[in-house]
């Protein structure tokens, strides 16, 4: 099974990122797909296909964050991830509290690399996925989504948020997209 270790953004973040990306679409048709609904997220570390006997020990790792403290960070301003010379994705980055966040994205990643040998994850930076590009989707068609982003930027789009739980997330891809459930997760100690 496909596995990520993530952090899920507030309703209220989730739905202004939603709210953006409906426009994109509707003003640049046929060029983006939404993520799931109330799913967007820090994505952490993303370590694949995992056969099913290990999924415990990616579950266990989860156990090393417990002893951080809940924080607020901030997002930047969506921008694009090209790849090949092709737009990929529309991404927030983690402005404030990215140490924060690199540190927990450490302790996962090499928590499930020193377990797991098969593991070969390298750590990328911190973002939300806020839309991905449909496969043929190139360069025009991602000015057009970065001039309709430009004209869009601005309340209420999200800027800070409370990392307070880590999540295992199962990734099952279907023909209508993939779908997202919890398979354990983790709660940061207290603010106080």
């Amino acid at each position: 099974m496909r596995l990520f270790y993530a952090a899920y953004l507030s309703r209220e973040n989730m739905q202004a990122y939603q709210a953006l990306v409906d426009q994109l679409i509707e003003e640049v048709p046929g060029t983006l797909r939404s993520v799931p609904h109330q799913t967007q997220h820090l994505t952490l570390a993303f370590l694949g296909e995992i056969a099913e006997s290990d999924v415990d020990i990616c579950s266990s790792v989860l156990e090393a964050v417990e002893r951080f403290h809940a924080f607020r960070f901030s997002l930047g301003p969506p921008t694009i991830l090209m790849g090949r010379g092709n737009p990929r994705l529309i991404r927030a980055s983690v402005t404030e509290g990215s140490e924060q966040v690199s540190e927990i994205q450490r302790v996962l990643i090499s928590g499930v690399s020193e377990r797991l040998l098969s593991i070969n994850s390298r750590p990328k930076p911190p973002h939300v996925t806020v839309a991905r590009f449909n496969k043929k989707a190139h360069r025009p068609q991602a000015r057009q989504v970065e001039d309709a982003l430009e004209r869009h930027l601005g309340p209420p789009l999200p800027g800070e948020d409370h990392f307070s739980t880590v999540h295992l997330v199962k990734s099952s891809l279907t023909q209508s997209g993939p779908i997202y459930e919890t398979v354990k997760e983790v709660r940061l100690s207290s603010d106080h």
